[in-house]
């Protein structure tokens, strides 16, 4: 099983040998949270190349309760520091290429306190019903025992009847407030972005993410994998065409390894959660391409090699699509 690396103790001792591996090619940056945990930006490139050269990407994940999303990125990191992945086999792209022409950053953990607090390593299934996992992610309903409770982008306990234990998708932001991270520009996961932007003004942002994939009566969808793009309403030209083709490279790169791949969607969220996505990335998408994964958890027919391989996959299919780009430039 190809090593799980996605608690914060993990990380912090994998940055420490990415350090004394990396040379020039790393710059580690970060902020603290609230909560006093590290939130980290690792940004791989060859410096000696000018940024006007290269292709600047984000890579990011804001929930506590998707671990997969932060194992993908670490065995996509040891590639391009080592040359290798994480069970010692070969980089699955130009490593020497890649870093000469674009500038990666990697927020791996963008909620340290939530993952913290989440009692497991990964889901695979085995333990939590999918009832029990979304009470786990976003707390038990005090109101109604064995529901999830609500979701919102802001709140504060003074103000809520609110689960406890606090349901893992959330962030302190402050003594009472909690913000879900990528709804609320409140949340380290948002603050490290803007940083980090300010540095490398990013062309392309690839989010990760998780979800069940179940259709109606919490039955198997038959589905493993999917690309969300931004809500139509937000896309600017010429970003959509290029969310959309970057969008059918990875779909198609997940079909020929064998995934269950959807076709990609604009984000379904409606009401409320859409205008939460609404406020917070219509600036961000008028500027640069943006897309979202959602790799399958919690299920028991889906080991968490898949969810694992399936994060990597979408990051290793971006970075030889930039890499063309820039080459074509």
């Amino acid at each position: 099983m190809i090593p799980f690396i996605a608690k914060a103790e993990q990380l912090e001792q994998k940055i420490k040998e990415w350090e004394t591996l990396a040379g020039s090619n790393m710059v580690l940056d970060h902020l603290i949270a609230y909560s006093g945990h590290k939130v980290y930006a690792i940004t791989i490139s060859d410096f000696t190349v000018p940024r006007t050269k290269k292709k600047a990407l984000y890579i990011s994940q804001p929930h506590a309760h998707e671990p997969g999303t932060t194992a993908g990125m670490v065995d996509v990191i040891e590639q391009l520091l080592t040359g290798k992945d994480l069970l010692g086999n070969p980089c699955q792209f130009d490593r020497e290429k890649v870093l000469a022409n674009t500038i990666i950053t990697f927020n791996p953990d963008g909620n340290p306190f939530g993952r913290a607090n989440s009692p497991e390593l990964y889901y695979d299934g085995t333990k939590y019903t999918p009832k029990q996992f979304q009470c786990l992610i976003f707390g038990e309903d005090p109101d109604n025992p064995g529901e999830r409770w609500k979701r919102v982008d802001l709140w504060d306990r003074r103000d809520e009847n609110a689960p406890n234990p606090i349901g893992i998708v959330y962030e302190p932001i402050d003594e009472f407030r909690y913000v879900e991270p990528n709804r609320s520009q409140l949340s380290s996961y948002f603050k490290l972005f803007y940083q980090m932007d300010d540095q490398y003004q990013y062309e392309y942002w690839l989010d990760l993410h998780q979800m069940m994939f179940l259709g109606q009566g919490e039955q198997d969808s038959g589905s493993t994998c999917q690309i969300f793009m931004p809500l139509p309403d937000l896309v600017v030209s010429p970003h959509g065409d290029e969310n959309l083709a970057w969008a059918a490279e990875i779909t198609q790169d997940w079909l020929d390894n064998g995934f269950a791949a959807k076709a990609p969607i604009s984000t379904p969220y409606t009401d409320i959660q859409a205008e939460y996505f609404r406020r917070n990335f219509r600036e961000i998408h008028k500027r640069m391409s943006r897309i979202s994964t959602e790799v399958i958890t919690n299920r028991a027919q889906y080991p968490v090699e898949i969810q694992v391989k399936a994060q990597s996959s979408a990051i290793e299919t971006t970075l030889k699509r930039l890499l063309a780009k820039n080459v074509e430039a």
